[in-house]
């Protein structure tokens, strides 16, 4: 059975999934997705009104799903809904708004047919904050941005480490005296604002997307340093670097411990260890071969199981089963 599903995603850029789904955002032409996007109360009523015609609402997005959600049990009709993109706050104030918020996700989740996670460390604390069944949780691989996975060449001598949430820049920090190699971060705008910077590292704050990717493309390694949370992090990055075949050097936290495995296609190390991240990004400037080995191995990684077509197909997929299983005549 084909379901008939309907969504506020934005992810045109799979042949798969919009051939087997409908969006509330009109498909473009040439140049890219839609001119602006709806709030998500509004993302929420387009979704209501079309719901009668499908099977599956699926709602991406914390705030889309709540309003969704809520506006489901407010009306006392069927949600049909899976929802995907919820994250878990790393702080948990407990105060009155945060345990009415937590209610209120909770009245919208139970009523769900599930939730679609981007990591496998992530199920568990879904299904526990959301109040659901672990079996309603389901683990969906992230896929890669980068639309030509293919092996570049570096044709620079310096470490690259990007991304704004949750990293653990002062860990890194630590580490550069130690690593051997001059660095570039790419962060956000506070990122680092507090940090002595050692004379070997340049920081780029609110760089745009090319430059980003410039960077990716020239570095001898990538390093990414990242806190022990609850929710999946580093992922876009990482999937982005070995996409281009570029050994990675990580902290072994959930969501990247899905994808890199250690010796194998990069290198893993403890959250917090300054000396053992030195060590580990050491080793593959001192040995180039290694480095392109683990690059190569993680490149076709990617080309087996992370790209933008294997996600529309595993996502369709669990979509299915959490319809299967929980349905119940829907």
């Amino acid at each position: 059975m084909r379901l008939r599903i309907i969504s506020n995603m934005i992810f045109f850029q799979s042949a798969v999934w919009t051939a087997n789904t409908d969006s509330i955002y009109p498909r473009p032409g040439r140049g890219g997705g839609p001119a602006r996007t709806h709030t998500a109360p509004v993302e929420a009523l387009m979704l209501l009104a079309r719901r009668g015609r499908y099977d599956v609402v699926l709602t991406m997005g914390a705030r889309c799903s709540l309003a969704y959600g809520l506006l489901c049990a407010l009306l006392g009709v069927v949600s049909r809904q899976v929802m995907c993109e919820l994250f878990i706050d790393r702080a948990r104030p407990r105060n009155f708004l945060w345990r009415l918020k937590v209610f209120l996700y909770r009245v919208a989740a139970r009523r769900s047919l599930g939730i679609l996670a981007n990591s496998s460390a992530e199920v568990k604390p879904l299904a526990r904050r959301f109040g659901v069944e672990e079996e309603r949780v389901l683990y969906v691989p992230m896929h890669t941005n980068i639309h030509e996975p293919h092996y570049e060449e570096s044709d620079g001598d310096f470490i690259f480490s990007a991304g704004r949430t949750w990293r653990d820049y002062g860990t890194l920090l630590r580490a550069a005296p130690m690593i051997r190699g001059r660095m570039v971060i790419i962060c956000g705008k506070d990122d680092l604002a507090d940090m002595r910077v050692p004379e070997s590292v340049r920081v780029l704050r609110e760089a745009r997307r090319e430059l980003y990717l410039d960077h990716l493309r020239r570095c001898a390694l990538v390093v990414l340093p990242l806190l022990p949370v609850e929710r999946a992090t580093g992922q876009v990055v990482l999937l982005e670097a070995m996409a281009l075949g570029k050994a990675v050097v990580a902290s072994d936290v959930g969501g990247v411990r899905d994808h890199l495995r250690d010796g194998v296609n990069g290198l893993l190390v403890a959250p917090g260890d300054a000396a053992g991240l030195a060590r580990a990004v050491n080793r593959l400037l001192e040995d180039r071969a290694e480095a392109e080995r683990l690059g190569r191995q993680a490149l076709k990684d990617v080309l087996d199981e992370y790209t933008i077509e294997r996600h529309a197909e595993r996502k369709l997929a669990a979509i299915g089963r959490l319809y299967e299983r929980f349905a119940r005549g829907a």
